[in-house]
């Protein structure tokens, strides 16, 4: 008998006692001016290099997460010299309250390169910095045209942003 009592109290202690789950955390107003400091980039989109009108690519840029992300898909067919290409890329780009109240996008493409860019509102631009290897650092500029298009153009540090140079690319996205 004291042997079934002890393995009794054995197998109650080997079972945790059920406790109450943690809370959740309160909801975030994703509808709020911050989060929707980046919604002028939302829409379907014909892309073009600055100064153009041949589509190099299209991109179709939506509110996900219940209005708390941007996701953005990116075709390109035409590369460099009108030339046949297929390369895609993805982001989620979020206001990350939580943490400095910073713009933050996760960037990947169909080469296999990831970029995290970090950055925020200035004026009416979107201004991300993604830093590579020891003081180079990648600038994306996002803005809003007057005639309704977005350019996003990009600059290129390798001095930790001290002087810029041309990164590369420059598109204006127009609406499809």
């Amino acid at each position: 008998m004291i042997h079934i009592a002890l393995l009794a109290l054995a197998l109650q202690a080997a079972v945790p006692a059920q406790t109450a789950p943690p809370p959740r955390p309160a909801r975030i107003n994703c509808a709020d001016a911050d989060h929707s400091a980046f919604n002028f980039w939302l829409g379907e989109w014909d892309v073009s290099q600055t100064g153009t009108d041949t589509v190099l690519a299209r991109s179709t840029i939506s509110s996900a997460v219940d209005g708390c992300a941007i996701e953005e898909n990116y075709h390109q067919t035409l590369g460099p010299g009108g030339v046949s290409a297929s390369y895609f890329g993805a982001s989620f780009s979020i206001f990350d309250a939580a943490n400095g109240g910073k713009w933050r996008q996760f960037y990947v493409d169909s080469g296999g390169s990831v970029m995290v860019f970090e950055g925020g509102l200035q004026d009416t631009a979107m201004v991300l910095d993604a830093p590579g290897t020891p003081g180079i650092v990648q600038r994306m500029t996002i803005a809003p045209q007057p005639d309704g298009s977005v350019r996003q153009w990009g600059l290129t540090s390798n001095d930790g942003g001290q002087t810029w140079s041309d990164g590369g690319f420059d598109f204006t996205y127009r609406r499809r």
